[in-house]
């Protein structure tokens, strides 16, 4: 036997070692052996739901756990995550501005209350409620200047120029309309971060990108973070895909439409454990280091919602939000999602534990933060949970229907105002008993103060309250806001369009069944053309609808031009329109024609109907929508 191990061996095992640990950058004091079995439990969940490469960096206050990834960053030439492969994190962007507004407030450059109005007045928004209620600055931190999120044709740019200054605001300026009083309820909106960032320019003279870099990266040494505000792909960074049809397609790389504040960041884990840890000493941080921990402490509060008013600390606060699905901690963060990435960075400065996840594919990273925080909380116990008996007398006048009232887009998310409701339904002892729709029926246990929290949860997350118009409010699941009102013209509204559904899946069907008829010259062609040209109608609105979400999910550039794709979008939704306009009116020419009331009324029933769904959609622009000048 050779007692010269041949060097190509020891670079294999080497290389082996390297794969299976990923960069462990530091010890703990948990076996090595754990962290294995933790990586090979999440390899599993990669395998499971198709995704190529995940970052992963797990620290605890005094030590860094983990550091590294799983996966490949580029499946095309098989390079394997590490922990300097650097992940686009997108809207975990908003908590680094948030911390670049958070330290001018420290250093008493800004105040979180400052008008918008009075810092930038150069800004193009509108608020009809701006004597009253103007927009401060604490709403955009808190997404409560009832801005909308970012409109189709401005979620990317080809260009390769970085928007600045005021032409990074500008170009997302149609979003910048308040559609409630500021400060009432949380929607989230992508512009409102890029007028933060704008912000940060106008106050600190220099760019918001170089300004975050000099007060936080730079200290911190996190010399692999950065911002891409141009779209061009460096070899550094992983690969984004989506998986679909069993085959992952490689996703383009865009800049961001705006000035890129509200989502460019790029970072590794190495650079992450760097954040985290400092994030987890904030008590220990003087005025010296980028924040001290009574401005970390400050960021953590909601300030602006009605809910948090009413004492719900559970939402979104400065930049990062507080989750209350862990058994036995909360955790806060942010999380993020972009072309080919997805993100989430969570943590708990109490106990002492933060971890940030990344994939490089549009993907659900639940499986994976679930084995991760069951890891990280082994050794904590569960907490014991009280409740509250519910006074009667004070909830029982607030039961009834509450309508959806904060969707991020009025455009594509209007119906949420009609069928997103809940209904308050009854008090039993200690809970609250309500209906989601579906069917669906939830015990919400009463914490003290007319907060509630879910079954399984360890914190409140609900609210129920009366605005400043006297009016109940209800806020819960997620970040919905839900007010009192009458059922009635809600139920009415329903009806409508489920009998204008109805009618066009009865078109489809009477189309099917009178092709043939005139085939063979049993019905006429302008009879069937009553309810033909709406069912083709509704056929090309379904396909314009199908190809808008495909393009929304692999190709968003489509949207910013007029081309073959954004055209063959609104012709397919005007065409709907086009077919129930001129059924109509062939039905008004053959109508005296028509001698069979059985024949009359059911297409008199269906254009009806059909042209109520036209009119809805046309309110609400959903018919002939030119997408790339929105």
């Amino acid at each position: 036997m050779n007692k010269h191990i041949p060097s190509f061996l020891i670079l294999f095992f080497t290389a082996l070692l390297a794969n299976r640990t990923n960069a462990r950058l530091q010890p703990d004091d948990s076996p090595a052996s754990e962290i294995d079995q933790l990586l090979t439990k999440i390899d599993t969940v990669l395998q499971k739901e198709h995704i190529p490469g995940l970052m992963i960096s797990m620290v605890k206050k005094d030590s860094v756990l983990f550091s590294g990834g799983l996966g490949y960053a580029d499946m095309e030439q098989k390079i394997k995550v590490d922990h300097t492969t650097q992940f686009h994190l997108a809207s975990i962007t908003k908590f680094f501005v948030a911390m670049g507004i958070q330290k001018l407030v420290a250093s008493g450059k800004l105040n979180l209350n400052d008008r918008l109005q009075a810092i930038a007045p150069e800004i193009p928004f509108t608020n009809k409620w701006e004597a009253t209620h103007p927009v401060r600055l604490v709403h955009l931190l808190e997404h409560t200047a009832a801005f909308e999120d970012i409109q189709l044709n401005k979620m990317v740019t080809t260009t390769g120029k970085p928007l600045k200054g005021i032409d990074g605001v500008k170009a997302v300026a149609n979003s910048l309309n308040s559609r409630w009083k500021p400060g009432k309820m949380m929607s989230y909106s992508n512009p409102g971060y890029d007028v933060l960032g704008y912000v940060i320019e106008k106050v600190s003279g220099a760019s918001w990108d170089n300004y975050i870099d000099q007060v936080l990266f730079k200290p911190l040494r996190m010399n692999h973070t950065r911002f891409d505000l141009n779209g061009k792909r460096l070899p550094s960074y992983a690969k984004g895909y989506n998986f679909n049809d069993g085959k992952y397609t490689l996703l383009p790389l865009y800049g961001p439409s705006g000035n890129g504040a509200s989502g460019s960041l790029v970072s590794d884990a190495a650079d992450m454990a760097k954040f985290m840890r400092f994030l987890l000493n904030a008590d220990k941080n003087s005025k010296v280091d980028p924040l001290d921990g009574k401005a970390i402490l400050e960021m953590e509060k909601v300030h602006s919602t009605l809910a948090g008013q009413n004492g719900l600390q559970t939402g979104y606060a400065l930049g990062n939000d507080l989750f209350p699905n862990n058994k036995k901690i909360t955790f806060r963060g942010h999380n993020g999602k972009g072309e080919g990435f997805v993100s989430w960075i969570f943590f708990n400065r109490e106990a002492g534990l933060a971890y940030t996840i990344a994939a490089n594919c549009n993907t659900n990273l639940w499986p994976v933060s679930q084995l991760i925080e069951d890891f990280l909380t082994k050794d904590i116990d569960y907490p014991t949970l009280n409740s509250v008996k519910i006074d009667p007398a004070k909830i029982a006048p607030m039961l009834g229907y509450y309508q959806y009232m904060n969707p991020k887009n009025e455009r594509w998310e209007f119906f949420k105002r009609i069928f997103g409701g809940i209904n308050l339904l009854s008090i039993d002892a200690d809970k609250l008993v309500v209906e989601r729709g579906n069917g669906q029926i939830d015990s919400l246990i009463h914490m003290g103060n007319h907060t509630f929290r879910l079954k399984g949860n360890i914190i409140p997350s609900l609210i129920m309250g009366v605005d400043h118009e006297g009016r109940s409010f209800f806020q819960g699941y997620g970040n919905g806001f839900y007010s009192k009102t009458s059922y009635g013209p809600i139920l009415f509204q329903k009806t409508l369009i489920y009998l204008g559904l109805l009618a066009a899946l009865l078109s489809l069907i009477y189309t099917v069944i009178g092709i043939p008829l005139v085939l063979f010259r049993k019905m006429k062609a302008i009879d069937l053309g009553i309810l033909g040209l709406p069912a083709i109608g509704t056929i090309s609105f379904l396909l314009a609808f199908r190809k808008m979400g495909l393009t929304d999910a692999a190709n968003k550039e489509l949207f910013t031009t007029l081309n073959t794709t954004s055209f063959s979008i609104f012709a397919g939704m005007l065409f709907f329109g086009i077919g129930v306009v001129i059924g109509a009116y062939l039905l008004y020419r053959q109508w005296p024609q028509i001698r069979s009331k059985w024949i009359k009324f059911p297409l008199a029933f269906n254009i009806l109907f059909l042209f109520y769904l036209v009119v809805l959609f046309s309110i609400h622009g959903w018919i002939g929508i030119p997408i790339w000048k929105m």
